[in-house]
């Protein structure tokens, strides 16, 4: 237990005396989270100084404290991707029966997501973590909707080609309904016949898609969304432009959002090791024009990130230099077991050759 001054003290800590103000009144109990927001009440109450159990310590709480203070936004609205979420579940949830009246209801979800990311002047996709591996197919479907709508209008494509891309975007693991659930949701490597099961999705899917009012066009997408730019993909194993622009443009949404999520039989990875990881695939995998462009609208180390500076510092990443991705502002951490007079800096890494990011959590 020590005593910091109040503009010092990280938000999360865990405040070890209860804090009363001038005219005597209690303001908070022992044992309270700190949060930034209590540090007016405190100095127009009297209070310049408090006692803390957690002296610059990284906590969860203090991560998820900071994090909820940065008020990250989501490129679309909540209620649109809850909605979204909602509607794909329920028409996967009918296994074979999918209607036009489905279609539909996706469709204006589509329209929805359009004219919001075309409000936005500038927009990075923020990934929506995952609250639960049950729900991976429908809110990965989601995100590579959001992600590939991104692209798309970057691409500069028509209004009506938004429409078909997102919507086989969205639509693009339908076929995944018709793939036995202890294979789906097998928590283990697949064998190669479950393997050769799988990969059959793309054409259930296609064929699923095709006795709907779905337009062909958006309807390859989950035919074709597997395909590799070498050749090397599935189901017909196309090559460069052979493969459907939408699809190319899937492809790279679809393997980024996968990697960056917990799935039934493998964790996520860090963002910037995504980040890379697919670089690294480049031309092999992908179109080298949508690569730049999806590249444009990534953060390597997203806002609320948990980093470590070759320092050995800790801290989290608060906002982004558009010229400098890999060098953010951050939030450095001191440690707790020396003196220091406060307990953080900000430090803008772009402007600074001595430390950079070698880790993240």
């Amino acid at each position: 237990m020590q005593k910091h001054f109040i503009g010092g003290v990280i938000p999360g800590s865990i405040i070890a005396q209860d804090v009363y103000g001038s005219d005597g009144i209690l303001l908070i109990k022992k044992g309270s989270m700190f949060r930034e927001q209590y540090i007016p009440r405190f100095i127009d109450a009297g209070v310049q100084e408090i006692f803390i159990e957690e002296n610059g310590a990284m906590t969860p709480e203090t991560i998820t404290t900071i994090r909820k203070s940065l008020n990250i936004q989501d490129v679309i609205h909540d209620k649109t991707r809850t909605h979204a979420q909602n509607q794909i579940k329920k028409t996967m949830l009918k296994f074979k029966s999918v209607s036009n009246t489905d279609i539909q209801r996706i469709s204006q979800i589509v329209e929805d997501m359009i004219e919001q990311l075309l409000e936005k002047k500038d927009f990075v996709f923020a990934l929506s973590q995952l609250r639960s591996v049950d729900d991976y197919t429908y809110q990965h479907s989601v995100n590579v909707g959001v992600l590939s709508l991104i692209i798309g209008i970057d691409l500069a494509l028509e209004q009506e080609q938004l429409k078909l891309l997102g919507m086989g975007a969205i639509l693009h693991d339908i076929g995944k309904i018709m793939i036995p659930e202890n294979i789906i949701k097998k928590p283990a490597k697949l064998t190669h016949e479950e393997f050769i099961e799988v990969k059959k999705h793309t054409e259930y899917g296609y064929e699923i898609l095709i006795q709907t009012d779905i337009p062909d066009e958006a309807a390859r997408i989950a035919l074709h969304h597997h395909e590799k730019f070498d050749g090397t993909g599935y189901s017909r194993g196309l090559r460069n432009t052979k493969i459907p622009l939408f699809a190319r443009i899937v492809a790279v949404a679809d393997v980024y959002d996968a990697m960056s999520n917990d799935r039934v039989y493998q964790k996520r990875s860090a963002p910037d090791k995504v980040f890379r990881e697919i670089t690294h695939l480049g031309d092999k995998h992908f179109d080298a024009k949508i690569m730049e462009t999806f590249a444009k609208h990534i953060n390597i180390y997203p806002t609320g990130t948990g980093i470590i500076l070759n320092s050995g510092h800790r801290g989290i990443v608060l906002y982004q230099n558009k010229l400098y991705p890999e060098s953010p502002i951050v939030r450095v951490f001191l440690p707790k077991d020396q003196d220091y007079k406060r307990l953080y800096f900000d430090l803008d890494l772009s402007l600074n050759t001595k430390w950079y990011i070698i880790e993240t959590f």
